[in-house]
């Protein structure tokens, strides 16, 4: 489970299932590494550096950029993405 704000800083957050994404440990590390994030409107927003020799990261990443994505009865919550986002590098829109 990839956590949207890091438990190492949000310690109370850890277990909240609003704080966190099921994803494969290559898509945990990208997520991780800031290269992709979702916005509040859960649409998936891709690094603009981001350059990739992988066919399943430039498929599921690269190639679906501003897609929104459905969570189904629950998601991450949009206030903690927009914190996640606002302490990236590089502005999500």
């Amino acid at each position: 489970m990839a956590h949207v704000l890091p438990w190492s800083e949000f310690a109370d957050l850890r277990a909240a299932f609003d704080n966190v994404l099921a994803l494969d440990k290559t898509h945990h590390a990208a997520f991780d590494r800031g290269l992709f994030t979702f916005d509040a409107d859960y649409r998936l927003r891709v690094n603009p550096a981001f350059e990739t020799k992988s066919d399943i990261l430039r498929r599921t990443l690269a190639d679906s950029d501003g897609e929104r994505i459905r969570f189904g009865d629950g998601g991450p919550s949009p206030e903690y993405l927009r914190k996640r986002n606002a302490r990236l590098d590089w502005s999500p829109t």
